[in-house]
Protein backbone atom coordinates (compact mmCIF):
# COMPACT_ATOMS: atom_id res chain seq x y z
CA UNK A 1 0.00 0.00 0.00
CA UNK A 2 1.42 2.93 -1.06
CA UNK A 3 -0.01 5.27 2.24
CA UNK A 4 1.70 4.40 5.63
CA UNK A 5 0.08 6.36 8.68
CA UNK A 6 1.59 6.40 12.38
CA UNK A 7 0.41 8.21 15.45
CA UNK A 8 2.45 9.60 17.72
CA UNK A 9 0.35 9.96 20.75
CA UNK A 10 2.83 11.85 22.44
CA UNK A 11 3.34 14.36 19.53
CA UNK A 12 -0.50 14.72 19.03
CA UNK A 13 0.01 13.58 15.29
CA UNK A 14 -0.80 11.37 12.23
CA UNK A 15 2.47 11.33 10.47
CA UNK A 16 1.62 9.75 6.68
CA UNK A 17 3.98 8.92 4.02
CA UNK A 18 2.31 8.67 0.23
CA UNK A 19 4.32 7.31 -2.06
CA UNK A 20 3.64 5.99 -6.02
CA UNK A 21 0.12 5.94 -7.45
CA UNK A 22 -2.93 5.91 -5.27
CA UNK A 23 -6.50 5.15 -5.71
CA UNK A 24 -9.48 7.53 -3.37
CA UNK A 25 -10.07 3.85 -1.76
CA UNK A 26 -6.68 3.77 -0.39
CA UNK A 27 -6.89 7.89 0.51
CA UNK A 28 -10.35 6.87 2.20
CA UNK A 29 -9.28 3.87 3.77
CA UNK A 30 -5.68 5.07 4.92
CA UNK A 31 -7.93 8.51 6.70
CA UNK A 32 -11.03 6.72 7.59
CA UNK A 33 -7.64 3.86 9.39
CA UNK A 34 -6.49 6.25 11.18
CA UNK A 35 -9.45 8.12 12.67
CA UNK A 36 -10.70 4.83 14.24
CA UNK A 37 -7.15 3.82 15.40
CA UNK A 38 -7.70 4.11 19.69
CA UNK A 39 -4.92 6.25 19.97
CA UNK A 40 -6.32 8.66 17.65
CA UNK A 41 -7.81 11.93 19.92
CA UNK A 42 -10.15 14.90 17.98
CA UNK A 43 -7.69 18.06 16.82
CA UNK A 44 -4.46 15.63 16.22
CA UNK A 45 -2.35 17.44 13.46
CA UNK A 46 -1.30 15.63 10.66
CA UNK A 47 1.98 15.47 8.67
CA UNK A 48 1.92 14.28 5.19
CA UNK A 49 5.07 13.26 3.17
CA UNK A 50 3.94 13.37 -0.54
CA UNK A 51 7.56 13.79 -1.45
CA UNK A 52 7.19 9.80 -3.47
CA UNK A 53 4.39 10.44 -4.70
CA UNK A 54 3.76 9.29 -8.52
CA UNK A 55 0.57 10.62 -10.14
CA UNK A 56 -0.49 13.87 -8.03
CA UNK A 57 -3.58 13.58 -6.74
CA UNK A 58 -6.75 14.32 -9.48
CA UNK A 59 -9.12 17.03 -9.10
CA UNK A 60 -11.78 14.25 -8.62
CA UNK A 61 -9.64 12.41 -5.70
CA UNK A 62 -9.63 15.77 -3.86
CA UNK A 63 -13.32 16.45 -3.75
CA UNK A 64 -14.08 12.68 -2.97
CA UNK A 65 -11.54 13.34 -0.24
CA UNK A 66 -13.29 16.18 1.01
CA UNK A 67 -16.60 14.52 0.77
CA UNK A 68 -14.86 11.66 3.07
CA UNK A 69 -13.23 14.64 5.49
CA UNK A 70 -16.58 16.06 6.00
CA UNK A 71 -18.32 12.80 7.79
CA UNK A 72 -15.53 13.44 9.86
CA UNK A 73 -15.36 16.48 11.07
CA UNK A 74 -15.98 15.65 14.69
CA UNK A 75 -12.88 14.10 14.69
CA UNK A 76 -11.13 16.64 12.96
CA UNK A 77 -12.40 20.11 14.23
CA UNK A 78 -8.74 22.24 15.00
CA UNK A 79 -6.73 19.62 13.11
CA UNK A 80 -4.04 21.06 11.02
CA UNK A 81 -2.85 19.43 7.67
CA UNK A 82 0.78 19.84 6.51
CA UNK A 83 1.58 18.47 3.54
CA UNK A 84 4.54 18.24 2.29
CA UNK A 85 5.79 17.66 -1.53
CA UNK A 86 8.44 18.52 -4.12
CA UNK A 87 6.82 18.47 -7.10
CA UNK A 88 4.70 21.40 -8.96
CA UNK A 89 1.32 19.41 -10.19
CA UNK A 90 1.21 17.80 -6.60
CA UNK A 91 1.83 21.49 -4.79
CA UNK A 92 -1.34 23.06 -6.85
CA UNK A 93 -3.23 20.40 -6.24
CA UNK A 94 -2.92 20.75 -3.05
CA UNK A 95 -3.31 24.16 -2.38
CA UNK A 96 -7.02 23.49 -4.41
CA UNK A 97 -7.43 21.25 -1.21
CA UNK A 98 -6.89 23.51 0.86
CA UNK A 99 -9.78 25.49 -0.78
CA UNK A 100 -11.99 23.04 -0.72
CA UNK A 101 -11.35 22.48 2.96
CA UNK A 102 -12.82 25.66 4.08
CA UNK A 103 -15.38 23.97 4.89
CA UNK A 104 -14.15 21.44 7.24
CA UNK A 105 -13.03 22.81 10.35
CA UNK A 106 -9.56 22.35 10.13
CA UNK A 107 -6.72 23.68 8.04
CA UNK A 108 -4.55 22.88 5.28
CA UNK A 109 -1.17 23.95 3.88
CA UNK A 110 1.03 22.88 1.34
CA UNK A 111 5.10 23.03 2.01
CA UNK A 112 8.41 22.22 -0.05
CA UNK A 113 10.12 21.55 2.97
CA UNK A 114 9.34 19.48 5.96
CA UNK A 115 10.82 21.96 8.50
CA UNK A 116 8.63 24.82 7.06
CA UNK A 117 5.96 22.07 7.69
CA UNK A 118 6.92 21.23 11.30
CA UNK A 119 7.27 25.02 12.26
CA UNK A 120 3.53 25.65 10.78
CA UNK A 121 2.23 22.27 12.98
CA UNK A 122 4.02 23.81 16.26
CA UNK A 123 3.47 27.60 15.91
CA UNK A 124 -0.05 26.28 16.52
CA UNK A 125 0.88 23.60 19.18
CA UNK A 126 2.68 26.64 21.29
CA UNK A 127 -0.02 28.88 20.55
CA UNK A 128 -2.65 26.47 22.60
CA UNK A 129 -0.48 26.04 25.42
Amino acid sequence: MPIINVIDEQAGRVISEVSGDFTIEEIVKAISGSVQDPRFRPGFHILSDHTSVGAPLTTIQAKQMMAHLETLSKHLRGSRWAVVTTKAASYGMFRMTSVLAERIPMEIQVFHSHEDAEAWLTSNDSESS
